[in-house]
């Protein structure tokens, strides 16, 4: 009976070591290219460049809540997009490749000039993001997101838009799971 509690300490102090691996918090600074499809009646689709940011907070080992804000240029056309989204991720933590998925909403904006939407002017609607990617961890506080995959659907213009979205970056990480 003694080995059998001894091993049980041994499996329950060791899930408490790996859960002090995981970070709290991240913050991760991306380069954001964005492809748009107008939607509606345009048949043309625009090319978007820019970055962005983001910042999670873990509830747990896997789970976490993250905030996503990118902005960008349309290429050959004077608009910029802007995205706010919030939502669950759900990260996969082992060894140095942490994937990820997640749900994102929240809404959009675009400025100037637009083609297949309203005009010159604003809009803003609402967004939604999934998708998912990839961390390389390098050390404890730091990894390179080196991809970032997401469907972005949004109604500007009153048309619906199905996007895609990829993102790469640099990603800080901040505290330990159990502090």
């Amino acid at each position: 009976m003694k080995s059998f509690s001894g091993m049980l300490f041994c499996i329950f102090l060791a899930v408490e070591v790996n859960a002090q691996d995981n970070p709290k918090g991240e913050i991760a600074g991306n380069y954001t290219y964005m492809h748009i499809n107008p939607g509606g009646f345009a048949t043309v689709t625009i090319d978007c460049n820019g970055g962005g940011g983001s910042g999670a907070w873990n509830l747990n080992h896997y789970l976490g809540v993250v905030g996503e804000f990118t902005a960008c240029s349309w290429s050959g056309i004077p608009a910029h997009t802007f995205t706010y989204l919030f939502g669950p991720r759900f990260t996969y933590r082992a060894g140095r490749v942490e994937p990820f998925g997640e749900v994102l909403l929240g809404g959009a904006h675009i400025h100037g000039q637009t083609v297949g939407f309203s005009g010159s002017g604003t809009d803003s609607s609402f967004a939604m993001a999934i998708g998912g990617g990839a961390d390389y961890k390098l050390r404890s506080n730091l990894a390179i997101r080196f991809i970032q995959l997401d469907y972005l659907y949004s109604t500007l213009g009153n048309t619906h838009q199905n996007n895609f979205r990829l993102q790469v970056g640099a990603v800080l990480r901040f505290g330990k799971q159990g502090d």
